[in-house]
């Protein structure tokens, strides 16, 4: 394996139709290459459960950079947080702690999530007793963001997973996430093959490669 910074992330954000802020530090922000290797080939969904408004629309910007004290979990925590109003924040270029250990899902086998996954956080609390989930808005971006990942990386939809879906502790995000991760997939495949060179993904996607 290897230890890679996505340096590249904000542009790739920006040709894929997101707005974008860059945290400072991120381009040298990561895990030590002691915690592990980085070498993505995916994206894993998140939501933060903090609960954000238009008002303060990305509340757990320094906590996805700083990480928590208890139960302690040193930053980043990952790589790109979604605001509320659908901003992009780029966190870190480097491993984040927001995987940990994965289950095999879809075209993702199983292993260390934090190697295989560039992270995707989605500023929102869906236990909030106002009954907050996530806004359209935010969806809207998420699907940008991660086909954005995934196109510049030549990987397919399917290689878009919720944290759910990979991990072994029982993990429930992203909940009250509107659609079905299925639904969030295709949405993505839509959104990679509006891209001037949708084939560049072909080898990694059959439906692509049916097209080209």
């Amino acid at each position: 394996m290897s230890y890679v910074y996505i340096t590249w992330l904000a542009d790739a954000l920006r040709d894929g139709g997101c707005t974008v802020y860059e945290a400072s530090g991120w381009k040298t922000r990561g895990r030590p290459a002691s915690t592990g290797d980085f070498a993505p080939y995916g994206v894993l969904v998140h939501h933060t459960a903090t609960y954000a408004t238009n008002d303060d629309p990305a509340p757990s910007k320094q906590l996805c950079i700083d990480g928590r004290t208890e139960p302690p979990l040193p930053g980043p925590l990952c790589h790109v947080l979604v605001s509320r109003t659908g901003k992009c924040w780029v966190i870190a270029a480097g491993r984040a702690n927001h995987a940990g250990t994965a289950k095999a899902s879809g075209p993702m086998p199983a292993g260390d999530g934090n190697v295989m996954y560039v992270g995707i956080e989605i500023d929102y609390d869906p236990s909030d007793p106002n009954n907050q989930s996530i806004a359209d808005v935010q969806y809207e971006a998420a699907v940008k963001a991660a086909a954005a990942i995934l196109y510049y990386m030549s990987r397919g939809k399917n290689r878009a997973r919720a944290h759910k879906e990979t991990s072994v502790t029982g993990k429930i995000d992203p909940s009250r996430f509107k659609h079905s991760m299925d639904e969030f997939r295709n949405d993505v495949g839509i959104a990679i093959q509006s891209r001037s060179d949708p084939c560049r993904v072909a080898a990694d996607d059959a439906d692509v490669a049916a097209r080209c």
